[in-house]
């Protein structure tokens, strides 16, 4: 079964059995909701939703990818003994196109605990952007974002055990804070599901107990999730999708409440680790910072206002993505062509390169 299915089979109550892995996967993507309209409410409880109305429609699951299911999936919540109490006590959402920024984090609280549940990349050009930014810098803006509604949600709640969890860039900002904060005491555990690492070495070196209250997920196939230097143990589960579309946390595997748990990565995703993360060292940091302006500043000068947008109407973005390129100057042109021809190389195994040398 997939989490939907762990969901509606799981009926025991927090009481009765503890939070577990599973449970922070189910509520990471609770974070892909758009709980702006009602954060002035907060606390609601997961039941309490069945009586607003703006969420019988799509609009509030519009960055979650998958609009119809997510609405699917509350439901489900509502209906759960165990997951139909917890209480929705903090939302942030913040968006700004220009500097590239996107970032929203849930907290949810169950009986004596909260998880913290950050939101992965949305399909805004700001998320896709943010996420360009780890090629070449140590920080994201979410970053600071991340620390500071961590620390309101301790301050407000002071007995709580807390629990991080975030899934794709989620991840990654999770585990940046169980690297940074200067007091973890009051975080009980941190995943990360298939988010990428980081080009910082040693993030833990001097707090390496802190590990012990870490845990990374990624599908056999992982793609997203080996980006970068990970310096810490991954748990590989399965997954019934097929390359890319493993990112899809709907299609991972759990069977007694728990992930089906593999020994090794596909040869493919081995392969596309070491592929991609060449192509990113072969770039200097400050062509690849220049890459992503040129990249999301020509972007935004699309009638399409995101990646979801784009894509359902990609046969008309042909004619303005080629009269955009033609548009560069003769500088960003070269470079646009060095990076594209450099990730091709680096994703056709070497015997064939020789063909596009």
């Amino acid at each position: 079964m997939n989490v939907l299915g762990y969901i509606k089979k799981n009926q025991d109550t927090i009481k009765q059995t503890p939070l577990k892995i599973c449970d922070a996967l189910v509520v990471s993507w609770v974070a892909y909701f758009d709980f702006s309209i009602v954060k002035d409410r907060l606390p609601l409880t997961i039941s309490d939703f069945d009586y607003i109305p703006e969420y019988k429609r799509l609009e509030p699951y519009y960055f979650s990818y998958f609009p119809r299911f997510s609405r699917k999936y509350l439901k489900s919540l509502i209906k759960s003994e165990r997951f139909k109490d917890a209480q929705v006590v903090d939302y942030e959402y913040i968006l700004d196109r220009k500097k590239g920024i996107q970032f929203a984090v849930v907290a949810v609280k169950f009986n004596n605990q909260i998880i913290i549940a950050v939101r992965g990349t949305d399909p805004s050009y700001a998320g896709w952007k943010e996420d360009f930014t780890l090629s070449y810098s140590d920080r994201m803006h979410s970053y600071a974002y991340a620390e500071e509604f961590i620390q309101r949600v301790i301050k407000r709640h002071k007995k709580e055990k807390i629990i991080l969890c975030g899934h794709s860039k989620g991840g990654n900002i999770c585990t940046y804070m169980l690297s940074q904060l200067d007091d973890v005491s009051r975080i009980e555990h941190v995943y990360s599901f298939d988010g990428p690492g980081f080009r910082i070495k040693g993030l833990f070196k001097g707090k390496e107990d802190r590990l012990e209250k870490f845990t990374k997920i990624v599908p056999q196939s992982s793609i997203v999730g080996v980006l970068f230097s990970n310096e810490t143990d991954i748990k590989i589960i399965k997954s019934r999708a097929v390359m890319f579309l493993q990112h899809n946390p709907f299609e991972w595997v759990i069977k007694d409440n728990d992930f089906v748990y593999l020994t090794k990565r596909t040869l493919s995703s081995r392969h596309l680790e070491k592929a991609l993360n060449a192509w990113i060292e072969s770039l200097k940091p400050e062509d690849r910072e220049r890459f992503t302006e040129i990249i999301f500043g020509e972007l935004e000068k699309f009638e399409a206002d995101d990646f979801v947008v784009f894509f359902k109407k990609i046969l008309l973005q042909i004619g303005p993505v080629y009269k955009a390129y033609r548009g560069l100057s003769k500088e960003d042109k070269k470079l646009v062509y060095r990076v594209v021809k450099k990730l091709i190389r680096n994703m056709i195994k070497p015997e064939k390169q020789k063909l596009i040398a």
